[in-house]
């Protein structure tokens, strides 16, 4: 089982891409699945970046990107709204 922590904010675009490269690795293994994103999430909820899920939770995230001045976030996505 993965023990994921919310981030609010990367701290630089390298801390960023390493994480990016992180999650993929998890994708390349099989231990994580890349989603679609749910299109009946819309504007004040959650929406848009890229969703996982970890295969032995079955618990959803998401991954926004960073776009200046926010600096991107790693989050669960609030159960409901994955389906």
């Amino acid at each position: 089982m993965l023990e994921w922590e919310e981030i609010h904010g990367f701290v630089s675009p390298g801390e960023y891409k390493r994480f990016v490269q992180y999650i993929e690795a998890q994708v390349a293994d099989g231990i994580v699945k890349e989603l679609s994103v749910n299109p009946k999430c819309g504007k004040g909820m959650i929406y848009g970046g890229r969703w996982f899920e970890d295969l032995s939770t079955g618990a959803i995230w998401r991954l926004v990107p960073p776009d200046v001045p926010f600096r991107g976030l790693w989050e669960p996505i609030v159960e409901g709204l994955s389906e």
